[in-house]
């Protein structure tokens, strides 16, 4: 598959989808591949079979906090850094993949691709926003690379060797602190038997047909709408305004919760719980959706995701939820990224379940 100039805009709406109100605003990034696209012509995105076997495959992701971005600028010179001069590499890798399919972090590795002039492959270890390099399929499978790289706006590197079952993410994120909350990461390079067993295959091509998607749904009556998601797999599971939001904190740090206020005014409100990203939906004391899977809160007229901090009294929305890969709904990926594991003490419940019942609109 071929990427082109065309295909930004629809990437970055799957990007905002996938985020499920977290990763960053892929606005940035999206200005970068537009530059970068420009320049270099188009990526060619390939599946992890289309590797040669002795192909080696170099991750990107952005970490850090998205309002650094307020105050520092996308760089282009972190990737060629982080791709060939590093002692790491015995030679230039063969291909780019994502490391987490979401906000920015789905569209800075098509740029890097870009800028490098190799292909990106079409898989992540992620399938979705998360907010923690160890909700992976890398943990899920205990299966990490040897090492961490990491690279600022300034070009200073920082090179962390991992061995044994050290948590990724307490070993990176002082690094990106001190780096000013700002960094590109990548991993020494994976070999392409590596990538094919534990990347989440087609997540760059759902991305950008999902940015397909919700860019079409605004042209829709809300019942075709909502047909039309329910043939991706998702569903609508409430539709109101957002007439409260309390935010405290408790033991792993800030949450919200949001009260929506139906439509029809017999039903009782939809509560949204989240965090980093929209993680739970609740109505009358039933689990309708959780984590891993993917629940956002979009725009009534436009369809566009909001992310958490956007989602206020006075919006009114549809609040949707979309399937995560089996992987993240097995008993493993459950206790990995499931409810309790984020803090909340219930169990998961597959959205699909309650939309068949009818809870779902």
């Amino acid at each position: 598959m071929r990427f082109t100039a065309d295909d930004i805009s629809p990437m970055a709406r799957g990007a905002a989808v996938l985020g499920g109100g977290g990763a960053g605003d892929p606005f940035l990034a999206e200005v970068m591949l537009g530059e970068v696209l420009r320049e270099q012509g188009p990526i060619e995105i390939i599946g992890a079979d289309e590797l040669d076997d002795d192909a080696d495959v170099a991750p990107f992701a952005l970490m850090g906090s998205p309002h650094a971005l307020s105050e520092k600028l996308l760089g282009t010179a972190e990737p060629p850094i982080l791709f060939t001069g590093n002692a790491l590499r015995s030679r230039p890798p063969a291909a780019v993949m994502p490391y987490e399919m979401a906000g920015m972090n789905a569209l800075y590795p098509l740029a890097a691709a870009a800028l490098l002039g190799v292909p990106c492959v079409d898989g992540d270890f992620a399938g979705r926003g998360v907010p923690s390099l160890d909700l992976s399929t890398l943990e899920l499978d205990d299966a990490q690379p040897d090492a961490y790289i990491l690279c600022d706006p300034y070009g200073r590197t920082v090179t962390i060797q991992k061995s044994g079952a050290l948590s990724s993410e307490r070993l990176v994120r002082p690094v990106v602190e001190t780096m000013g909350w700002l960094a590109v990461l990548s991993t020494s390079s994976l070999s392409a038997g590596f990538c094919r067993a534990h990347v989440l295959r087609g997540s760059v091509s759902r991305c950008l047909e999902l940015g397909r998607v919700f860019g079409r749904l605004a042209a829709l009556g809300e019942a075709e709408a909502a047909a039309v998601l329910a043939d991706h797999g998702g569903a609508v599971i409430g539709s109101g305004v957002i007439t409260g939001r309390l935010s405290f904190s408790d033991g792993l740090g800030p949450r919200s919760s949001l009260a929506i206020e139906s439509d029809d005014r017999t039903e009782e409100p939809l509560r949204v719980e989240l965090r980093n990203e929209f993680h739970l939906a609740v109505r009358a004391g039933e689990i309708i959706a959780a984590v891993p899977d993917i629940l956002l809160v979009a725009d009534r007229d436009t369809w566009q995701p909001l992310s958490t901090e956007d989602a206020t009294p006075g919006r009114d929305v549809h609040v949707i939820a979309l399937p995560a890969h089996d992987r993240w709904r097995s008993e493993r990926g459950l206790r990995l990224a499931g409810p309790r594991a984020l803090g909340y003490g219930v169990d998961y419940a597959d959205f699909s379940i309650a939309a068949r019942a009818g809870a779902a609109r």
